[in-house]
């Protein structure tokens, strides 16, 4: 039996577990507070396991001559210092994570023979600052997490040199500012977590040089706008997170360069109106969400471009008004959030371009249930219909349930009416006494003759009355 094999079996008499086949030891959550004496790990172990215990410290020699080492993870302890010369044996080290610890600070030179390492995960500790040079020599970095530490600044070279790093995740940290050159080095990122941070402004020219750069996450900052050149050089981006933020204006060109765009989240901010047109080059944009921004009115144009647009999130604004041709340029419109806002009626033949919605949300409006809501209630009773034979005939993709209580679309009056669902109500109950303001209605509204209890009278059957244009009055 060579030395190897016997270092094997001495490491499996200790409380940790050993895998020869793999060249692996385990020991996590041992309660260990540091690595015993009576564990030996053989120098040829390629994976080391001791996250989930108790570890305060390492001495400088626990990794001597692990050469071979390629996994360590040494998360979930509450190690608060590493010698400066803990990985200095560990040249094939390709993943290391220190997250969930105490650490304060990382020296200059904590990673400096750590030259092959791909995975860095120091997230969740409590760093305040890093040197600017730390990571000189870990140039195979891919992934880099940083994210839920203290972090106040950072220097402009601090990550000079990784040229082929991917993900950077700094979110959740204190960051007030970010150099203009903090990023000129990473040609390759294709990730970018800025989330939860403190962060006022984004310098004009930080991204540039990020061709590559596919998401972008700068959630729950401080951002007031969003530049004409901010994001010009990000050609590739197809996510933006911007939500919980201050903005309050958007330059109509701010989208210009981004035609990449599939996800774009605008949500709590302090947008109190759209430039139509401001969309009009995000021709892949398929998400946009802009809820609880104050928006007031939606314009002709509002939505320009967005011919791919599937979700359009709207809730918990102060929408009053819409133009009746606004959804004209989402044709692929499917879900369509709008519930929280001031709406009294919609628009006749506003929601007659997007006939394959699926998902419609009305709830919470000061519904105002007259002839001015039956545009309203005869497309909410037809969809409900549609849904109804679908589900009856096909199995269709389309739930019943989605249009049963008319969107939640609930009046508020007048009068009697107040607390009943729009969907259900009949001619009488909308336009009695209103009939000259329907001259040139195109829709035509049920009489249901069984009240309200029930679903309305469907549309195509012998027990309706349609509502035609020659009932008007002239």
């Amino acid at each position: 039996m060579g030395e190897a094999e016997e270092d094997w079996e001495v490491c499996a008499e200790g409380p940790c577990r050993c895998q020869p086949e793999t060249k692996s030891v385990s020991c996590w959550r041992q309660e260990l507070l540091d690595l015993p004496a009576a564990q030996l790990v053989p120098r040829d172990v390629l994976k080391l396991d001791l996250a989930g215990n108790r570890l305060t410290a390492l001495h400088r020699d626990t990794f001597l001559d692990m050469t071979r080492l390629n996994h360590l993870d040494l998360g979930d302890n509450a190690i608060e210092h590493l010698p400066l010369n803990l990985f200095f044996s560990l040249h094939a080290v390709t993943h290391l994570r220190l997250s969930k610890n105490l650490l304060r600070e990382l020296h200059r030179s904590q990673f400096f023979s750590t030259r092959n390492l791909r995975i860095l995960d120091a997230s969740s500790n409590r760093l305040r600052t890093l040197p600017e040079s730390l990571f000189l020599s870990t140039t195979s970095l891919v992934l880099l997490d940083l994210s839920c530490n203290r972090i106040t600044n950072l220097a402009s070279g601090t990550f000079r040199g990784l040229a082929v790093l991917e993900e950077l995740l700094l979110g959740k940290n204190r960051l007030s500012t970010l150099p203009n050159d903090l990023l000129q080095d990473l040609a390759n990122l294709k990730y970018l977590g800025l989330e939860e941070n403190r962060l006022k402004e984004l310098p004009n020219d930080v991204f540039r040089g990020q061709a590559s750069l596919r998401e972008l996450n700068a959630r729950g900052n401080q951002l007031t706008e969003i530049s004409g050149n901010l994001l010009a050089p990000l050609e590739r981006l197809r996510s933006l997170e911007l939500s919980n933020n201050k903005i309050t204006r958007i330059d109509p060109s701010a989208f210009r360069g981004s035609t990449a765009l599939k996800d774009l989240q605008l949500g709590h901010n302090r947008i109190r109106s759209l430039t139509p047109g401001l969309f009009s080059t995000s021709d892949r944009l398929e998400r946009l969400v802009l809820y609880a921004n104050g928006i007031e009115s939606l314009p002709r144009g509002a939505f320009r471009g967005l011919s791919n647009l599937t979700s359009l999130f709207l809730h918990s604004n102060h929408i009053g008004t819409m133009h009746p041709e606004l959804f004209q340029d989402t044709p692929n419109l499917r879900k369509l959030q709008l519930e929280s806002n001031y709406l009294t009626s919609l628009p006749p033949r506003l929601l007659d371009p997007v006939p394959s919605i699926e998902q419609l949300r009305l709830a919470r409006n000061p519904w105002h249930c007259d002839c001015a809501a039956s545009y309203l209630a005869v497309w909410l009773q037809k969809r409900y219909y549609a849904a109804a034979r679908a589900n009856d005939t096909s199995n269709g993709t389309e739930s019943l349930a989605a249009w049963e209580f008319g969107a939640g679309a609930m009046c508020r009056g007048p009068g009697t009416l107040g607390g009943k669902m729009l969907m259900r109500l009949t001619f009488h109950e909308l336009c009695e006494g209103q009939w000259a303001s329907m001259r040139g209605l195109v829709p035509r509204l049920p009489v249901d003759h069984g009240g309200t209890s029930g679903p309305p009278a469907d549309p195509s059957s012998n027990d309706s009355v349609p509502l035609s244009p020659r009932d008007t009055i002239p």
